[in-house]
C-alpha cells in the first residue's frame, strides 16, 4: 500500500505542476471533485501527527498554488463583494459561530466530528467558490472542465453498470466491491460509497452535457451525436441507483431543458406529453415506488419512507424548544433522544434512533435555528436571482445562459435531494453546486460591466433593442437560443465588444 500510495504521489505532484503551468481553476475544481470522489481517504491517506492528508485535500493546496500563478501572470480579476457574496459570507459566520459555541467532542459516535463536518461540507467548498469568484473568466477556459466531467460521468456510469452486474474485479478503486464500507451495497454507488453523491456527480455530468456542448455547438453534427449517444448511458446508470430523490432530480433536469431549449408548440407538446407519461406512470406503479427491493427488503424501503415523518415530527418539536439560535450545527443527533420518548403520537419516533437527519432543510433549522434558515434561504434566492439575470437580460450571451441553465438544473437535484438527505457530510454535494454558483456570479459580473459598456456609447438607447443579440427574423426551428452568437477569440484578453 504504501508504494502504491508513493506512485499516487509522485503522479499527482506531476498532473498538480502540469495543470498548475497550463491549466486553470475552473479545472482544477473540477478535478478536486474527482479526487474527493474517486480517491477518498478508504483509498489512500496520509497520516503526520495530528492531522490526516487525503488527495483531495492537497489537492486544494495544488489550486491555491494555482491561483497564485495565475496571479502572478496577471490572470486574475479581483472583484469587489457583491450582495449575493455578502449573503454567503453572512450565513457562513452564523454557521462558524454555532459550530464553535457548541462543545467539542459533543457528537455521536461513530459519526464525523463537527469541526470535519464543517470543514469538509461547507469550508471547502467555500475555498472553491472564492477562488472561481476572481478567476479572468473566458468561454474557453470551461472547455477543459467539461471534458473532464464528461470523462468522469462515463467512468461512474461503467462502474455503476459493473457494480450492478456484480462484475468486482473490474471496477476500480476495488475498495467498492466491500460491502463493509460504506452504504448501499448492492446498488450502484459508485467510489463515494453511497448512490446519492454517485446520482449529483451523474446529473452533474448529464445537465452540463447538454447546456454546454450542445447548446454552444447546436449546429454541429458532432456535438448532437456526443450528447444522443452518452446520454442513454448516463440515464442508464441514474437508473441503476435506485435512488427515488436522484430520479425526481433528473425529471426535474429533463423539464427544465425541456423549456430552456424548446419553443412555441413543440415546448408545448413535449412538457404536455412528459406530464401526461408521469401521470400514467404514477397511477401504475407509483405504490411500487414506496416499496421496492434495493440492496433491502420492500417492506424494509417502506420503513425507510415511513421514517420522513418522524424526522418532520422530531424536527418541529426539537425546533419549537429553540426557535431563534437552534441546537448548535451537528447536534441533532446529539439532543434528539429525548423526544424519541414522546408517546402522545402514533408515528414511530424510535425508528430513527441512530440515524442523520435525512432532510437538510430541517436539519439546518434544528442546528441553526430560524436565523440560519433564513440566512440559507437568502443565499439560494441570491443565486437564483443572479442566474434568472443571466437567462433574462437582453445582452446576455449564449455562454452566459448556458451557465445560468446548468445552475438551475444543478440547484433544482441539490434542492430535492436536501428535502431526502443530508448532504453536507462530505465536500462532493455542495463543491459540485458552489462550482456552477460561482461561475455564475463571474458572468453576471461580466455582463453588468458590458451593460454600463452599452450604455456610455448612447445613454438613451435600451439595450433590449441591441441588435447583436436580438433578431425578429431568426429562425432557428424548435430551439430557443439567442441569435447572435459573439466570435469568442482564444487570445488571453479577448471580450466580445458591444
Amino acid at each position: 500500500m504504501e508504494f502504491v500510495a508513493l506512485l499516487m504521489g509522485i503522479a499527482l505532484l506531476s498532473w498538480a505542476f502540469f495543470f498548475v503551468r497550463f491549466h486553470n481553476i475552473p479545472t482544477g475544481a473540477i478535478l478536486f471533485i474527482i479526487a474527493t470522489s474517486v480517491f477518498p481517504p478508504e483509498y489512500v491517506s496520509f497520516r503526520f501527527p495530528g492531522i490526516t492528508l487525503t488527495l483531495d485535500r492537497i489537492w486544494l493546496g495544488a489550486i491555491a498554488v494555482q491561483f497564485a500563478v495565475d496571479w502572478f501572470n496577471g490572470r486574475v480579476k479581483f472583484r469587489s463583494l457583491r450582495g449575493t457574496d455578502l449573503v454567503l459570507m453572512t450565513f457562513m459566520i452564523w454557521l462558524f459561530v454555532r459550530t464553535v459555541t457548541t462543545p467539542i467532542g459533543q457528537e455521536i459516535k461513530g459519526q464525523p466530528s463537527t469541526m470535519m463536518h464543517l470543514i469538509n461540507g461547507y469550508m471547502c467548498p467555500l475555498f472553491l467558490y472564492m477562488l472561481i469568484r476572481h478567476i479572468d473568466l473566458k468561454v474557453e477556459m470551461l472547455w477543459p472542465a467539461i471534458g473532464l466531467l464528461t470523462l468522469f460521468g462515463i467512468y461512474l456510469s461503467l462502474t455503476a453498470i459493473l457494480e450492478v452486474t456484480k462484475q468486482w474485479s473490474l471496477v476500480f478503486p476495488q475498495f467498492i466491491a466491500d460491502p463493509t464500507l460504506g452504504i448501499h451495497f448492492g446498488r450502484a454507488r459508485g467510489p463515494m460509497l453511497q448512490s446519492v453523491r454517485l446520482g449529483m456527480c451523474l446529473n452533474f455530468a448529464l445537465a452540463a452535457l447538454w447546456t454546454f456542448p450542445l447548446w454552444l455547438n447546436y449546429r454541429k453534427k458532432w456535438a448532437w451525436m456526443i450528447v444522443l449517444s452518452l446520454t442513454p448511458l448516463f440515464l442508464l446508470a441514474i437508473l441503476l441507483t435506485y435512488t427515488r430523490s436522484i430520479w425526481m432530480g433528473t425529471g426535474a433536469i429533463v423539464i427544465i431543458l425541456m423549456l430552456t431549449l424548446l419553443k412555441g408548440k413543440s415546448r408545448m407538446l413535449a412538457v404536455g406529453g412528459l406530464m401526461v407519461a408521469t401521470t400514467m406512470a404514477g397511477l401504475i406503479i407509483g405504490p411500487n415506488l414506496l416499496a421496492f427491493k434495493r440492496e433491502y427488503t420492500e417492506a424494509e424501503t417502506l420503513e425507510s419512507t415511513r421514517m420522513r415523518g418522524a424526522f418532520a415530527y422530531v424536527s418541529y418539536k426539537m425546533f419549537l424548544d429553540k426557535p431563534l439560535t437552534g441546537f448548535g450545527f451537528n447536534q441533532f443527533q446529539v439532543h434528539n433522544r429525548p423526544y424519541l420518548d414522546d408517546r402522545t403520537t402514533n408515528i414511530r419516533l424510535e425508528s430513527i434512533r441512530g440515524y442523520v437527519h435525512h432532510n437538510s432543510y430541517l436539519s439546518l433549522l434544528v442546528d441553526l435555528g430560524l436565523i440560519g434558515g433564513v440566512l440559507f434561504l437568502a443565499v439560494s434566492v441570491a443565486f437564483a436571482r443572479s442566474a434568472w439575470t443571466l437567462w433574462t437580460h437582453p445582452l446576455s450571451s449564449p455562454f452566459y445562459r448556458s451557465a445560468a441553465v446548468l445552475f438551475f438544473c444543478v440547484a433544482s437535484v441539490h434542492a430535492i435531494q436536501m428535502a431526502f438527505h443530508e448532504v453536507s457530510f462530505s465536500s462532493i454535494e455542495y463543491a459540485i453546486l458552489i462550482f456552477v454558483a460561482a461561475i455564475c456570479q463571474v458572468c453576471k459580473d461580466e455582463l453588468v460591466a458590458e451593460t454600463e459598456k452599452y450604455r456610455q456609447l448612447d445613454p438613451l438607447s435600451q439595450p433590449t433593442k441591441n441588435p447583436r443579440y436580438h433578431s425578429e427574423n431568426d429562425s432557428r426551428g424548435s430551439i430557443q437560443l439567442p441569435p447572435f452568437r459573439p466570435q469568442l477569440s482564444t487570445q488571453a484578453n479577448a471580450r466580445p465588444q458591444l
